[in-house]
């Protein structure tokens, strides 16, 4: 099993990342009052895509290999609905268990057999619509995030860990709060809108087509993103290649995915997206990806099926 954490100094290019991001975050929040909203919305999108980037380099051990200096970097709750402490166990959880399964794999987007027969026609028609990419970069982005928070809610009354680390994120987020929309005076609505709603769609983006529940290889789909999306994703959306070595730092994933022949292995497998996300796009603008119920579990609708039975 590939190592999920690393140990050694300090990677440069990546510390120098997270400066860059907090001085511009910071620059966009102080020059709030004279940044037009529509500019403003979508930089506080590609920020909020872009710090869970940077927060998933963080809770695999960069840009230092000091887990506390990394927690440090990435803890701000700037998105306020993810503590990265949960964060970072739920995705670690993630990376050594059964991937795409809805009873274990925590980041998994399919239902169990159960659910999706138990289901309505209308809740159907729902859970299909959330997974096209209409459905996913839209109200698939508060659906998300109100998915986990009840989840959480659930967890926390029965683990106090959990419930530690949500005492801690909520307490500096209060401060965040407090500072950006009573001292600062950001309009609420923006942030909201621009860095925690939109930011999550550009992170629901890079995670849409991730992971696919196929019958043999790879369950972990490689996208060749431009410059600017595999930048913005930290190359994360090269997927099969990150899964095989998550130790790996981002910009040594490239390289490695071209050694490793993460092309050919992601065509066998959950599939390649040779023309990035607009082919994506092309392929489930409109149309869901992959059936919702997990076809690799008991019970589940033949392989391939589509539809609402």
């Amino acid at each position: 099993m590939a190592r999920a954490q690393r140990s050694g100094g300090v990677e440069w290019r990546t510390l120098g990342l997270f400066v860059g991001f907090y001085g511009a975050w910071l620059a966009v929040i102080l020059e709030h009052s004279s940044i037009p909203w529509p500019a403003m919305l979508a930089a506080l999108a590609l920020l909020g895509g872009f710090y869970m980037s940077l927060q998933h380099e963080a809770l695999h051990g960069h840009p230092t290999g000091w887990r506390g200096v990394n927690t440090a970097l990435a803890f701000a709750p700037l998105s306020f609905w993810l503590p990265y402490l949960a964060y970072r166990s739920s995705h670690m959880v993630h990376h050594h268990t059964d991937l795409t399964d809805p009873e274990i794999d925590p980041e998994s987007f399919y239902l169990r057999p159960d659910d999706w027969f138990s289901a309505g026609m209308i809740e159907r028609r729902y859970i299909l619509a959330t997974r096209t990419m209409v459905g996913r970069l839209t109200f698939g982005a508060v659906h998300s995030i109100g998915r986990y928070l009840w989840y959480e809610f659930r967890v926390i009354r029965s683990n106090r860990q959990v419930a530690r680390r949500w005492v801690a994120h909520l307490l500096a987020t209060v401060i965040l709060g407090w500072w950006l929309f009573a001292v600062v005076g950001v309009p609420v609505w923006e942030y909201v809108l621009g860095f925690v709603v939109m930011g999550q769609s550009l992170t629901l983006l890079r995670s849409f087509v991730e992971h696919c529940a196929v019958l043999e290889g790879t369950r972990s789909a490689v996208v060749k993103a431009g410059p600017l999306m595999s930048l913005l994703y930290l190359n994360n959306n090269l997927h099969h290649t990150h899964h095989a070595e998550p130790s790996t730092p981002w910009y040594q994933l490239p390289a490695l995915h071209r050694t490793l022949g993460g092309d050919e292995a992601a065509a066998r497998g959950a599939g390649l997206y040779r023309r990035g996300y607009l082919e994506v796009a092309r392929r489930n603008l409109v149309r869901p990806f992959c059936q919702p119920d997990h076809p690799l579990s008991p019970g589940a609708r033949p392989f391939g099926a589509r539809g609402f039975r």
